[in-house]
């Protein structure tokens, strides 16, 4: 048997998590799977910060080389989407943080390390979530960028299983 992967995203004060989220759509709005027709982002701000990971479960042995990256999706005039990784959860904000540019490469990608600080995932070890750590997106617009949806962005998580 292998093992289950599904996405995860973290919102509100308290930390509401909904995990197997279809959609990480960023909006004027902390909420999970929202819709950008009812909270557009402003131009010339930013959106809420998305607190994203992985979930693995079911039956697998160990989840290692974990790297995450912006795959596909070209960004509109001044959009800019920033990324960390393994930061802690905090109530996400539309301030603009300072985060770097997202890798759009594999071989620029940001390591992810599990939920507790290590390397990898190991099934069935004490005290171990199946969550990575946490992704922050963030999405930022100038008062150039275009009005309406920006185009769709594939991201990719990349991880090897035994």
């Amino acid at each position: 048997m292998s093992a289950t992967f599904e996405w995860s995203e973290s919102n509100t004060v308290s930390e509401t998590i909904t995990d197997g989220i279809a959609n990480v759509n960023f909006g004027s709005n902390d909420s999970s799977e929202l819709d950008t027709a009812t909270y557009p982002i402003v131009r010339g701000s930013s959106s809420f910060e998305k607190y994203i990971r992985a979930k693995f479960s079911d039956v697998f042995t160990e989840i290692s080389n974990i790297i995450f990256w912006k795959s596909a999706g070209a960004l509109v005039t001044g959009e800019t989407i920033k990324a960390a990784v393994n930061v802690a959860f905090t109530t996400p904000s539309s301030t603009a943080n300072a985060d770097s540019a997202v890798p759009t490469t594999e071989g620029t990608a940001l390591s992810l390390q599990s939920a507790e600080g290590a390397a990898t995932i190991v099934y069935g070890a004490s005290g171990v979530s199946g969550y990575t750590g946490y992704i922050r997106l963030q999405t930022s617009s100038t008062l150039s960028t275009p009005t309406g949806a920006g185009n769709q962005k594939t991201f990719t998580m990349q991880y090897d299983e035994v």
